[in-house]
């Protein structure tokens, strides 16, 4: 049997053991400096000390995606067209400013985002079946709402 953790990236397999979240660097900066990301936004590096860990965030579901706007772990991106967009370019590019650079070719980028093309009509099509993956049921469960309140 095979199942899907969340839409998380991970998957497991029937009889296999436990799965260990997935961090990976997606593009998204490549500034000069010490580091390829903003000093204070360096990822797992943060904690493991290992130069290849510059940029790695846990990849997160994309159960919901549709209503967990920002996107990214810094919240950089608005949209879901802009995160395909993104993710089409295999990694982003900032023009000017303190985190001007060239995200794809960030040195610790994961092997797979190379990029893409993609019609308008593909792009709509993407964005559907992400929105597909909202649980409004589990959006208004009470039994999962905020227990502080």
């Amino acid at each position: 049997m095979l199942k899907s953790r969340n839409f998380d990236g991970g998957v497991i397999y029937g009889g296999g053991g436990r799965l260990e979240p997935s961090f990976r660097n997606t593009g998204l900066y490549n500034v000069d400096g010490r580091f390829s990301y903003p000093d204070s936004n360096v990822g797992l590096y943060r904690h493991t000390g290992r130069s290849e860990d510059v940029g790695k965030f846990r990849v997160p579901t994309v159960r919901n995606v549709a209503v967990t706007a920002p996107y990214m772990h810094d919240g950089s991106i608005s949209t879901l067209e802009e995160v395909i967009e993104h993710y089409a370019a295999g990694g982003r590019t900032i023009a000017s400013g303190p985190y001007a650079g060239v995200g794809r070719n960030n040195p610790n980028k994961a092997g797979n985002v190379q990029g893409f093309n993609l019609t308008t009509s593909e792009k709509k099509d993407l964005v559907a079946f992400l929105e597909s993956l909202t649980d409004k049921d589990f959006l208004t469960d009470p039994r999962l709402s905020d227990p502080w309140k």
